[in-house]
Order: C-alpha cells, then sequence, then structure tokens
C-alpha cells in the first residue's frame, strides 16, 4: 500500500535519538579591531585614526561601536554664543523667551537672558554659555577606507554537561593563516578574522549607506556538535544580520554620540574638541547545542521506535 513512510527504528539513528543533549552552552568572546583609517578635513586637515580611536569602547569586549563618519568640532572654549537654531527650545522672539539660568532643553548650554537675532528677523535664538562655537558650521567626514578594517573574534566556548570545551580558532601549523585570511563562507569558513566591508555585504545592505547614518549589526556564532567519536564535528557555522530596521515604519534607527577631549594651553585655559560619531555597533551573539551518545535516550527511542513499528504493521 501507498502513502507516508512511517517511523520507525531507523528513526532512532537518523534524528540522533541515542544521543543526550545539552543546549545551555557557555561562551566568552573577545574581540580585536585592527586597521588604519584616513580622514580628510577641511576644517582641521588630514589625520590617520587607528582602532584606539575608532574603536568604543577599545577593550575587546563582544559588544562594540566601530566609527565610520565623524564630525569634529576642534578648540571649544567655554564662552557666550548663540544656540543652535535646531534646538525648539533655543528659539525666540524676545530676552524674555531666553531666562537667565534656565539650561536649554535638548541644547548645548545655559540661557544668559539675551535673544539674539540676526538681520532684525522675527525669530532669532538664545545666547548659551557653553562650549562654543557650536556644530553648525563643522562638516562630515566619512572614514576612508573603514570597510577594510578587520575584527578578530575569538570565540571560547564550554557544554558542562559532556565537559567539553573548545575555540573558534583552529590549530594549524601554518603560522602565516592567521595574518593573512579573511572569513570567506567558501575559501576560509573557519577563519575567525572578518572585513568590515563583508560583513555587511552579507547583511545585504551597503556600507557607505550605513557609514553615513550608522547601524546595529549582529555576529551570530552556531555551535552544532556531535561528540560521539565516530561521527564527532564541532565547528562554528558564521552569519550576518542588521538588527535595526524598523519593520512597521520602513525605516532605521542612526547611531550616534558625543565625546569630548579635553586640554589646557600654556596659560592653563581649558579648551577641548568635540566629536559627534556616526558608526556600527556590533553584537555578538553564540548559541549553540551539543549532543553525545547515552544508553538512557538509546533504550528510550529504542522503545518508542518497536511500538511505532509495531502499530504499523
Amino acid at each position: 500500500m501507498g502513502g507516508d513512510p512511517k517511523p520507525g527504528l531507523g528513526g532512532v539513528f537518523v534524528m540522533k535519538g541515542y544521543q543526550e543533549e545539552e543546549e545551555s552552552i557557555q561562551s566568552s568572546v573577545v574581540t580585536k579591531v585592527k586597521g588604519i583609517v584616513l580622514i580628510n578635513s577641511s576644517d582641521t586637515g588630514q589625520s590617520l585614526w587607528g582602532p584606539e580611536d575608532y574603536v568604543i569602547p577599545p577593550h575587546g569586549q563582544a559588544n562594540f561601536f566601530i566609527t565610520t563618519t565623524v564630525t569634529e568640532i576642534p578648540n571649544q572654549t567655554l564662552d557666550n554664543c548663540a544656540e543652535s537654531d535646531t534646538v525648539p527650545d533655543g528659539r525666540c522672539s524676545d530676552n524674555n523667551g531666553c531666562p537667565r539660568g534656565e539650561p536649554v532643553r535638548g541644547g548645548h548650554g545655559i540661557k544668559t537672558g539675551r535673544c539674539l537675532k540676526k538681520d532684525r528677523n522675527d525669530e532669532g535664538t538664545c545666547e548659551i554659555r557653553g562650549w562654543c562655537p557650536g556644530e553648525e558650521s563643522q562638516k562630515s567626514n566619512v572614514l576612508e577606507k573603514a570597510e577594510n578594517v578587520t575584527i578578530y573574534i575569538k570565540n571560547f566556548i564550554r557544554f558542562p554537561r559532556f565537559s567539553f570545551s573548545k575555540s573558534n580558532v583552529r590549530e594549524t601549523q601554518d603560522k602565516n593563516y592567521l595574518p593573512t585570511c579573511n572569513y570567506d563562507e567558501s575559501v576560509h569558513p573557519y577563519c575567525p578574522i572578518f572585513r568590515l566591508g563583508d560583513i555587511i555585504n552579507k547583511t545585504g545592505h551597503r556600507f557607505q549607506d550605513m557609514a553615513q547614518a550608522g547601524a546595529a549589526i549582529g555576529i551570530l556564532i552556531n555551535w552544532n556538535c556531535d561528540l560521539d567519536t565516530l561521527t564527532f564535528q564541532c565547528d562554528p557555522k558564521y552569519s550576518f544580520i542588521r538588527l535595526d530596521l524598523n519593520t512597521t515604519v520602513n525605516s532605521t534607527t542612526t547611531f550616534n554620540f558625543r565625546y569630548a577631549r579635553y586640554y589646557k594651553n600654556a596659560t592653563g585655559y581649558d579648551y577641548r574638541t568635540l566629536f559627534k560619531v556616526y558608526g556600527i555597533r556590533f553584537h555578538v551573539m553564540v548559541h549553540g547545542k551539543a549532543g553525545k551518545f547515552s544508553i538512557i535516550p538509546t533504550f528510550v527511542n529504542f522503545g518508542s521506535g518497536i511500538g511505532l513499528l509495531g502499530a504499523a504493521t
């Protein structure tokens, strides 16, 4: 008689019903970013940035941020200047709109009590006490060749039930392998060094688009391990996904923030350089399971298979 095949004893072996499984993987991730990038700024000239400049935080964590675009505002000093006209609470029509001592909500300083106007316009901006000059006249600069930056991911995993530990960095006699390889699904599927541009391409997006507005990327490491001696297999599989897509409104979220570096001049006066940076935030996520022969699931599933075989006949 025709019909669907009935489950039987063969299913115990095909589905590895003779194995005990564990999915509570323990994991540690260490990252290292390498590469020099160039910035050509019409305001501050040419400069070179290394990982210590563009990786935040620079401590090898599983979650980290790589700067791809930067706006640099040098030589800011504590002074009085006009609030940005892009800040709603900083707009005014007269001095009454700028109460002295009140912080500008979402702004850059404390109101001084003066409303500053240009060309007798009806609307002006409040004068503030803050770090001046502001950001309005500065241009953003993309870090050139940032797509060639590489990310070295070391992943150490353990399945405690089986007392089994492993790393994603393969042992090799070739001392030049790690310094020269880049991950490639076909050519180098186990190389733990990933080129930034290749990661972005794997998500189906363009690097230049992400470099301008920023993004969040997930690097997924999946371990599916067979720990039996005759069929041993335990190698990581890598995949990449963009995490910040908003499916409800078909838009993305920009990733940017500001930080400053502070200095003193020869007279002891404080000044700073402000950086507004856009970039890509990476999240390395590890999942996995392991299976190994155990007599208990073997007997249980073998007995179930015999029962199903009897029912089928």
